[in-house]
Formats: C-alpha cells, sequence, structure tokens
C-alpha cells in the first residue's frame, strides 16, 4: 500500500479509480476534499482517522476493500457496495454537498455511523431485504419543511438493522410503510388472546380429570 501523494489513480469522467493492484493510505488526520467526482474502488483504501469530503457516489467493486477505520466519508450520490466495507469505528454521511436528487444504496453493508441527510427533502433508496446494518448511531435528519423520504428499492420491506446498543437519532424524515428502522416487532398476544387460551387449557384440564375419575369408577 502506498501513501495518498505517490498512489496511482485514473481520472475519467469526474471519477477517480484505484485500481485493483492499487492501495491507498491516507495519513494520519489527512483530509481530502473530492470536489464531487465519484469514487470506484477496485483496489484498497484505508483511511485511518481521515476525512474524505464531497464525494460524488461511491463504488466498491468486488475486488475492492474500503476501510473506514475511525475515519468520516462525505457522500452526496449513490453507494454501491459489491465489494468488501469495514466499518470500524468509522463514519459515512450522505448530504447534499454535490447533488440534491434521490440516492440509492445497494449491496450489503454493515455502518458503524451512518447519516442520512438533507436540506431539500431528498429520497434515499434503501435495498430491498435486510442489507443494511447499522452498530452506531443511525442520523436521519431533514427539515420541517422538507424532510428526507425513506423508500425501499422494490415491492418488499426494506430493513436497517440495528446492532446492540445502536442509536437512532431522527428527526424530520418520513418512513415508507415498507422501511423497518430496527428488528420487526414480534406480535404480543392481546389479553383477550391469552384469556381464550387460557381458558382452552382450562377446560381441558377439567375434562380430563372427569375422564379419569370415570374411568376409575368403571
Amino acid at each position: 500500500m502506498v501513501a495518498l501523494a505517490t498512489v496511482p489513480v485514473a481520472m475519467a469522467f469526474a471519477q477517480v479509480t484505484i485500481p485493483s493492484d492499487a492501495g491507498l493510505h491516507f495519513p494520519t488526520g489527512s483530509a481530502l476534499g473530492m470536489a464531487c467526482t465519484g469514487l470506484d474502488v477496485s483496489g484498497t483504501i484505508s483511511l485511518e482517522t481521515s476525512q474524505v469530503q464531497r464525494v460524488a457516489g461511491i463504488q466498491i467493486e468486488p475486488s475492492g476493500t474500503l476501510d473506514a477505520g475511525d475515519g468520516t466519508v462525505t457522500v452526496s450520490g449513490d453507494w454501491v457496495n459489491s465489494g468488501t466495507f469495514a466499518a470500524g469505528t468509522g463514519s459515512v454521511i450522505f448530504n447534499d454537498a454535490c447533488a440534491v436528487g434521490p440516492i440509492v444504496l445497494t449491496g450489503v453493508t454493515v455502518f458503524n455511523n451512518l447519516t442520512l441527510s438533507s436540506l431539500s427533502g431528498r429520497t434515499f433508496v434503501l435495498p430491498e431485504g435486510s442489507h443494511i446494518t447499522v452498530t452506531g448511531r443511525l442520523t436521519l435528519q431533514g427539515t420541517p419543511a422538507m424532510p428526507i423520504q425513506l423508500a425501499s428499492s422494490g415491492g418488499g420491506t426494506a430493513v436497517v438493522n440495528l446492532g446492540p446498543g445502536a442509536q437512532v437519532v431522527r428527526s424530520n424524515v418520513q418512513v415508507g410503510t415498507n422501511v423497518q428502522i430496527g428488528a420487526v416487532a414480534v406480535a404480543v398476544p392481546t389479553l383477550s388472546e391469552v384469556g381464550r387460551a387460557a381458558a382452552a387449557a382450562l377446560l381441558a384440564l377439567v375434562a380430563a380429570a372427569h375422564f379419569r375419575r370415570r374411568s376409575e369408577r368403571a
């Protein structure tokens, strides 16, 4: 893996590509402004404690690894994870810095801290199924006039799993009917259901006792 200053990257169509045979290691505490270009990761990126800001969108290829470490990535476009994302203790923040259209998240990803925020009422399209997990803090932030929207990518439910001890901070957000934050709730029997079950069990016991008495007399 090489240092930031000497990493071979390819620029094409407003996108930075990390080739499969390259590695990018950010010096501790450094910051990189991407000027609203996309980031395509086929090799390895290690953030350590660095910040990568104003990324138009991130695509992690099957051969790619993005190690967040204790760093922060700020993204304004789609997130496509077909490779490896190591959440560490880092943060991924989606905001309006480079765009205002819908943001689509694709792939199975475990985030430590995840922020979905917008001042323009953006829609965040989450992958159908249980593909997104947050182990630290999930922040959902819109504005009173323009709340953010959470939607599923398909007809089924998109579930955002929450790890043990994970926190959810939400303000001005509209969650679609096919989006579930946290585990699906388990139905708790109502009092009437419990009462009917207890009555049925009691009747069964009475009937069994009556049958035994009749058998003994016979």
